[in-house]
């Protein structure tokens, strides 16, 4: 396989291009084996950078709990977060959520090695993204979650459901 593409006066490009670019014979830019070779290895080493600080760090959602997350029954997500994150996850996506009944949803609490249930609902007057019914009871009061707490979810994609963990405690 060759390493290297030699232009002569005479070449001919064949690429096709809508434009652009800094060829000046061209309106456009061919690539050769070199640049694309180094394109593709550095594509590849960012998606490994990716999945090794993944494994690191697995989670995704990650919320300095406010005073409302842990006096109110719910938990208030970011709407990036939920669409990317859980809504993605769920049995009938952001339709579902948004039914009057929200989606139930199991979480794991990896530091208790306990399981609960959530419902995760939309509600579309305000347009909230929330972890409903028993956060308050099985999160806030179980593991005395105060405001300035950092928590984490991720989905566990083997066992169909959110982790949960408290990762830095407020002073």
């Amino acid at each position: 396989m060759a390493n290297h593409i030699n232009v002569t006066d005479n070449f001919v490009c064949v690429c096709l291009s809508l434009g652009g670019g800094s060829c000046h014979r061209f309106p456009f830019r061919c690539l050769t084996f070199d640049e694309t070779h180094f394109t593709q290895k550095r594509k590849h080493a960012q998606q490994e950078t990716t999945h090794l600080s993944r494994m690191n760090n697995p989670w995704e959602i990650q919320k300095v709990l406010e005073e409302s997350d842990v006096r109110c029954c719910r938990l208030l997500l970011n709407r990036d977060l939920a669409y990317n994150f859980v809504i993605p996850v769920l049995m009938g996506g952001a339709e579902a959520a948004k039914q009057k009944e929200g989606v139930k949803v199991q979480v794991w609490d990896v530091d208790t090695k306990s399981l609960h249930f959530l419902i995760f609902k939309i509600w579309t007057t305000a347009q909230s993204h929330v972890f409903i019914k028993t956060w308050f009871y099985d999160f806030v009061l179980r593991r005395d979650l105060k405001k300035g707490d950092v928590i984490g979810f991720h989905w566990d994609q083997e066992n169909q459901r959110f982790n949960f963990s408290v990762l830095n405690r407020s002073n």
